[in-house]
C-alpha cells in the first residue's frame, strides 16, 4: 500500500505514512478504511508523514473527494487534530488546499515541513 496507517490507542495517535506513488484512489481508500476502523477514535491526534512520496499523482479533484468524505463526517472529524508533514513543494501545496477546503468544519489541520514541528504542534514528545 502506498499509504497506510497504524493506530496506537494507548498514545491516542494515528500515524499515517505514504511512500512511493500516491493517487486519488489511494487517499480516498485510506480515509474510508480509517473511518471504518473499530480502533479509530475521532479524539485521536493524527500525524501524516508524506515525505516518502516520490510520484505524487493526487489531483485537485481527488482532494475535493477527500474533503467531501470529511464534510459528510464533519460531526465525527470536527475536533480531530491532523498534522501533515510534506517536504516537496507540490505536495505541501496540495496539503494546503486540503486545509483550506476543510477549515470551516475541521479547523485542526496544519501543514509542516519537518516532523519535529508537527510533533510539537500535536503535543507529542520529540524523537531525539
Amino acid at each position: 500500500m502506498p499509504i497506510d496507517y497504524t493506530i496506537d490507542r494507548h498514545e491516542g495517535l494515528i500515524l499515517t505514512v505514504a511512500v512511493g506513488t500516491l493517487t486519488d484512489e489511494d487517499i480516498v481508500d485510506m480515509k474510508r478504511r480509517l473511518l471504518a476502523d473499530p480502533d479509530y477514535d475521532p479524539g485521536m491526534k493524527e500525524l501524516s508523514d508524506i515525505r516518502g512520496v516520490d510520484d505524487f499523482q493526487v489531483t485537485a479533484a481527488g482532494i475535493s473527494r477527500f474533503v467531501g468524505i470529511d464534510e459528510v463526517k464533519s460531526e465525527v472529524v470536527k475536533d480531530h487534530l491532523l498534522a501533515i508533514v510534506a517536504s516537496r513543494d507540490v505536495i505541501y501545496g496540495m496539503a494546503r488546499m486540503y486545509q483550506s477546503q476543510t477549515q470551516s468544519f475541521k479547523p485542526g489541520v496544519e501543514i509542516f515541513r519537518t516532523m519535529e514541528e508537527a510533533r510539537e504542534w500535536l503535543g507529542l514528545p520529540s524523537q531525539d
